[in-house]
């Protein structure tokens, strides 16, 4: 039954605590019913929640949550990016509708948020969780944004996300990059590699690899050696698509030097004669790194290949993000400056820059070690 409410809401007593009660009808049959928007300890939070129903400032709280994030999503849907959109989608449907979607607003305390959160994260030793950390502190993170809007526009008082903790992040055990000696090694063995530039490119810089595959001719000034970042190759549903950067900070001009110049002069030259192969001529190619037949490369194939070069070159297996963690610690240590590594990779938030792990600060500390142990030995 639908509820239209129809009368300001009451405070009464009711079995030692005080409720906030309002009449109302469905506008569909016209029968009438009271429901009770909250229960409160105090006289005084009963009346300031019933004078924040009705000014309006406070929803009824009567809705569940999996009502209220289905409109939630609907007001999302076109004003973020498509992939963005699915991943909030898939949070929703498939992990917190099934499982407290039925809980009204006004019942949703953290410790309902405890018990779900354990729900996705935890299982008996021996069997899989639901989720891993994660995957469930998106999850969870995700209900924030939906709550946060909730309380936003008036239809919950406060947010619970807030006040629960999510699980501990698990660091990955994997290699996330190449210390300086296992990245020149890969750059030797390939250096006639039809991409050598694009590893190249990516060790200097640090670009993500969307952004490596939609970089164009005229994004490269080989005169005031730069590379503007304007675009990225993203994969969505399957399917290779040529989107706009996701944040503001991501569209950065990265200086490079001369070494590089003349990589991507060779790589133009090369790429020319290439395509003069397939009848093409350069200037109908605007991509700088492309397929042999002068197209797009799919981002997951580029993947697939960096792994295959890398076990050739008999350095650590890495895709095209560990490129961009190796340039990120290789550029902290011979840069030094950590505002300009900031923004050279386009990171919002110096924290990243920071605290991502990397192989070769491991090594300078051990460097640091040695020197250190040198003066007691």
């Amino acid at each position: 039954m639908q509820w239209v409410p129809d009368g300001q809401p009451a405070v009464q007593k009711q079995r030692g605590k005080w409720t906030v009660r309002q009449s109302g009808y469905d506008p569909a049959t016209g029968q009438r019913r009271v429901r009770q928007l909250g229960t409160f300890a105090t006289k005084r939070a009963a009346t300031e929640f019933a004078r924040a129903v009705a000014s309006g400032r406070v929803g009824t709280m009567d809705e569940t949550l999996g009502e209220w994030l289905t409109a939630w999503l609907r007001s999302t849907e076109g004003r973020v990016e498509r992939s963005t959109f699915d991943q909030y989608r898939w949070a929703v449907d498939r992990h917190i509708v099934p499982l407290i979607g039925a809980v009204r607003l006004r019942d949703l305390t953290p410790e309902v948020l405890d018990d779900w959160i354990r729900e996705l994260s935890w299982a008996p030793e021996g069997e899989k969780p639901r989720l891993g950390p994660t995957s469930t502190r998106l999850v969870r993170k995700i209900l924030s944004m939906g709550l946060e809007e909730a309380v936003q526009r008036g239809h919950l008082a406060r947010n619970p996300v807030a006040v629960t903790q999510p699980p501990r992040a698990v660091r990955s055990k994997g290699r996330l990059g190449w210390s300086v000696a296992e990245a020149q090694a890969f750059l030797a063995a390939h250096r006639d590699h039809r991409l050598y530039a694009l590893f190249h490119v990516g060790l200097v810089t640090g670009m993500r690899r969307g952004e490596l595959l939609g970089l164009r001719w005229c994004d490269i000034d080989l005169d005031e050696p730069c590379i503007e970042v304007v675009q990225q190759l993203a994969v969505h549903r399957g399917q290779p698509v040529m989107k706009p950067l996701k944040t503001e900070s991501s569209a950065r001009v990265i200086a490079v030097g001369a070494s590089t110049v003349d990589v991507v002069r060779e790589h133009r030259r090369r790429q020319a004669a290439e395509l003069a192969l397939i009848g093409l001529r350069a200037d109908e190619v605007e991509l700088v790194f492309t397929s042999e037949v002068g197209g797009q490369i799919d981002p997951n194939n580029l993947a697939r290949t960096m792994k295959r070069l890398s076990t050739e070159a008999g350095v650590p297996r890495l895709t095209p993000k560990g490129l961009r963690h190796t340039a990120q610690s290789i550029g902290r240590v011979a840069v030094g400056d950590d505002k300009v590594m900031q923004e050279r990779l386009g990171h919002a938030d110096i924290g990243v820059t920071l605290n991502t792990y990397t192989h070769t600060v491991s090594e300078q500390h051990r460097r640091a070690g040695d020197l250190i142990d040198g003066v007691f030995g």
